[in-house]
């Protein structure tokens, strides 16, 4: 699902889609999580202002 993602990310975004990534990990058996307990997301955003 990580090209789909990507691709509505960069539409709702309205930036190019090499502009966008994502990346997936387990979490190895760690907490809630690893013992498929619950779901976890983290987003990171870099946001640079533009000078004229």
């Amino acid at each position: 699902f990580i090209d789909q993602m990507r691709q509505q990310l960069s539409q709702t975004l309205g930036i190019a889609l090499n502009q966008v990534g994502v990346k997936a990990s387990t979490s190895a058996r760690l907490g809630f999580v690893g013992r498929g307990e619950g779901i976890a997301a983290c987003a990171v955003a870099l946001i640079e202002g533009i000078s004229d």
